[in-house]
């Protein structure tokens, strides 16, 4: 190996490095850029559907974006404080029959000495820390801070939900700018690639934004299959609490791909012990989950098969991955992500490198 082609080496190692410590260092930046690529092409679809009615594009844009706005702030403005009261209400109760339960528990215990052997007494009063509402208040406040944080910390020091606030605003008006001038962020692209590449460049773009566009489609089924059947049958049927602010949260979780499925039991808990018998849980809970495995793995299934074929061991080892690396956010992006990445490699490495293109592989 000569000077020349062992300089050359270390230069190319050189860059990559310092490329992909770029990009690790900027994964907070890039991956709420991701998600503001997702919400612009999520309202590019009513913005299409009114220029296909004969509505030119400025109107049909200036209708989607206000549409989309006044959506989630008037179902914002609608869950979270219903939400918020219910748990409010629970945790004024919550010491009282707390208590209860703890009296309950011991009589059963005193009067059941067969139970001895198996079940511990209960310590005495004073022995430990009482069950209040300011304790309760800060142990919430602990699984909020750690475990709900939706956005990444890009503005620190501004407190947990201002800095979410902040962030989906920053998204939101990102993706507003991608949907009055994509073109010029897709010419702006092609600058970083040779001009023979740019036809082969933009077919795969156009790939990218069509499986885009099927995961959303694909979503809004679920979503639509979930907030019918929920409150259907738990709200008219079975007359639960606040069964359509269950049903909304129930189809917002489905963005979530795996865990959202069981996150709805926690509003329909505290509901149901806020404002109804809590006996009725025993009914509630196994009513939903019949409902979520009817819609995932009956409906929905027959839809999602022909618009993205992932493997669920692949999404679910992807899933810790990038919860990992970026955090809820990265959960939530993780199916539209794995998507991508899949078209990418398929394109790029599978058919313009290893030429397998119309290669049917024998396994």
């Amino acid at each position: 190996m000569d000077m020349g082609e062992y300089i050359r080496r270390v230069l190319v190692t050189v860059i990559l490095t310092a490329l992909l410590f770029t990009l690790w260092s900027t994964r907070n930046i890039l991956v709420l850029a991701f998600a503001s690529i997702v919400i612009a092409m999520a309202m590019a679809q009513p913005m299409m559907f009114l220029q296909k009615k004969g509505l030119k594009r400025g109107p049909a844009l200036t209708l989607s974006v206000v549409f989309s706005f006044a959506a989630i702030i008037l179902l914002s403005l609608w869950i979270i404080p219903t939400l918020g009261k219910g748990v409010a209400d629970i945790v004024q109760d919550l010491p009282a029959a707390a208590e209860s339960a703890k009296t309950a528990y011991q009589h059963f215990w005193d009067t059941t000495p067969a139970v001895h052997t198996f079940l511990p007494e209960i310590p005495e009063a004073g022995s430990d820390k009482p069950i209040d509402a300011d304790s309760i208040h800060e142990m919430f406040n602990w699984l909020v801070k750690s475990g709900m944080a939706i956005a990444p910390d890009l503005l620190g020091g501004i407190g947990l939900m201002a800095g979410i606030l902040v962030n989906l605003g920053l998204v939101l008006f990102i993706a507003v700018f991608f949907l009055l001038e994509p073109k010029s962020y897709i010419s702006a692209l092609l600058y970083l690639i040779p001009p023979k590449q740019h036809s082969r460049a933009k077919s795969i773009i156009s790939i990218l934004g069509t499986t885009l566009t099927k995961w959303l489609n694909a979503q809004l089924f679920s979503v639509s299959v979930i907030v019918l059947f929920v409150w259907i049958l738990l709200g008219l049927i079975l007359r639960m609490p606040n069964a359509m602010v269950v049903a909304l949260f129930a189809g917002f979780a489905t963005f979530i791909p795996n865990i959202g499925a069981v996150l709805p039991i926690l509003p329909i808990t505290i509901f149901t012990l806020a404002y109804s018998d809590p006996a009725k849980l025993l009914l509630y809970i196994p009513v939903y989950l019949a409902i979520q495995f009817t819609e995932s793995n009956i409906i929905t299934p027959q839809v999602v098969k022909t618009q993205l074929n992932i493997p669920a061991g692949y999404l679910m080892l992807f899933q810790l991955l990038i919860t990992m690396a970026l955090g809820a956010l990265g959960l939530i992006l993780a199916v539209p992500i794995l998507a991508c990445l899949i078209v990418l490699v398929r394109e790029i490495y599978s058919y313009d490198m290893l030429k397998l293109r119309n290669i049917k592989l024998n396994c």
